[in-house]
């Protein structure tokens, strides 16, 4: 049976986004990551929105696909959106049961860490969405080769993060087909209490990990058998910056730059 492309994986379709050179990218996202950590206000998030929107529309995602990413950490968010918001003192808001109250001004804040996570997550898988990851990784290799000269093994770097990037949707896949063959098993996941699912998860994860130890060990026999010693790969080169990549790069660190700026200013 064939399984459904693991989510964030690259798909090949020639969008907007995809035609984008992979360092603009992988440096807008960069630039968003800190502005997104700059945006205190809780309404300026309704910008990021927007942007978050119009990068899934050049990279022709839907906003179901993005839904989907969030299932892994909808419970990181529920339980990040109650501990702010949530009062045990009494000093609450609302009053609920007792000294348990809703304390808002923690629901905004609450609001902000969210926001914070999403407008990331899509606009992280937006970029791997519509990069391949030999590109990812040049891109990175690249941005990082300045620090070549103070002696950093910039090359390892760039094939621990190609290696890494290839892996991701290998072991996803693993994850997907480990845990449908422990359901064709009887195996519940949803049942029983905190114990019983973590007993019932460690079927998967554990032959998972096995599956990991030894693919691992086949990737260090293929080096070593190609040879390889690490440290003296040579720097890939790529082509400069088309005048649209840095008409993009510009604008994007612009509206990056300008969103925090506006809800500070206001």
């Amino acid at each position: 049976m064939r399984l459904a492309n693991p989510l964030g994986a690259f798909v090949a379709r020639d969008t907007p986004l995809a035609r984008i050179d992979a360092r603009v990218k992988i440096a807008l996202l960069l630039a968003a990551a800190i502005a997104v950590f700059a945006t205190g206000i809780s309404w300026a998030f309704l910008a990021w929105i927007v942007v978050l929107v119009l990068v899934c529309r050049t990279a022709r995602l839907d906003v179901a696909s993005h839904a989907r990413s969030l299932l892994p950490v909808a419970f990181i968010l529920a339980f990040t959106l109650a501990a702010n918001a949530l009062a045990l003192d009494g000093h609450g808001d609302i009053a609920l049961v007792g000294p348990v109250g809703i304390d808002t001004a923690g629901g905004l804040r609450g609001v902000v860490a969210v926001a914070r996570i999403v407008v990331l997550l899509g606009l992280a898988l937006s970029v791997s969405a519509s990069t391949t990851p030999p590109q990812l990784a040049d891109a990175c290799v690249s941005l990082l080769s300045p620090l070549a000269r103070f002696k950093v093994p910039v090359a390892d770097i760039g094939l621990m993060l190609s290696l890494a990037l290839r892996f991701i949707p290998i072991v996803s896949e693993e994850f997907s087909r480990i845990q449908l063959a422990q359901r064709s098993r009887g195996v519940d996941f949803e049942r029983g209490g905190i114990v019983a699912r973590v007993s019932s998860w460690a079927s998967v994860l554990t032959p998972l990990v096995v599956s990991l130890f030894r693919r691992a060990e086949r990737l260090g026999e293929s080096m070593e058998a190609r040879c390889y010693a690490g440290g003296d790969g040579a720097l890939i080169t790529l082509p400069p910056l088309t005048c649209r990549d840095r008409v993009v790069l510009v604008v994007g660190v612009l509206v990056a730059a300008a969103i925090p700026l506006a809800a500070w200013l206001v």
